[in-house]
């Protein structure tokens, strides 16, 4: 069982510090958690499971938006047993914020082949602008389609959601308020797993 930590340790079998959201708190209940670091983690499940894996570090990478902007993002590379998990990500403030990307591969695999279709993906995602700022009416919904992620809002202790949408961060009453312009009209909500292109 594992959960990705956000502070900074040290990695209880390399004894290396851990990178901000380069984590993993890896044990159980009855047997204990210790800190350790992706590669370790990496390594630990792929001695536990029988699986040749080798452990790639990616660099960070700079990519534009359809509106100019720049993002910078950076890679955690996770073996969860029969599959591998790539994300790329931002970070603000230290935090994972703004956009993620998720894609699941085969853990004996080609990692820089999986990378390659990450980062076709990010593209695609980065062309598409789903929201547009209105100097009245602040953020609003472009052209009838708004597709984005559902994370935790601390200001609201998670009672309701906060949604990234464009890499922005849009609170669930700036959304509420996005929809009243269409007030009467249907819609269709449909939820994907993060590692699914929408």
């Amino acid at each position: 069982m594992s959960q990705v930590e956000s502070a900074l340790h040290t990695c209880d079998s390399c004894r290396q510090p851990i990178a901000v959201c380069d984590g993993v708190s890896y044990g159980s209940l009855e047997g204990g958690y210790r800190q350790l670091c992706n590669r370790c983690f990496n390594e630990e499940i792929a001695r536990s499971d029988g699986i040749d894996f080798q452990h790639v570090e990616f660099q960070p990478l700079e990519m534009l938006d359809a509106a100019g902007q720049r993002h910078e993002f950076h890679f955690r590379v996770h073996l969860l047993g029969d599959r591998v998990a790539l994300d790329a990500f931002e970070l603000r403030d230290e935090e994972p914020r703004g956009y993620h990307f998720q894609i699941i591969g085969d853990p004996q695999g080609d990692l820089f082949a999986l990378m390659g279709q990450l980062v076709e993906r990010m593209r695609r995602a980065l062309a598409l602008r789903h929201l547009k700022y209105d100097k009245q009416f602040g953020w609003t919904i472009a052209d009838f389609l708004a597709r984005g992620r559902i994370t935790w809002d601390d200001e609201q202790d998670g009672r309701v959601p906060l949604l990234v949408i464009d890499g922005q961060e849009i609170t669930w009453e700036q959304f509420g308020r996005m929809l009243m312009s269409f007030e009467g009209w249907q819609f269709k909500l449909e939820i994907y797993d993060r590692s699914k292109e929408i």
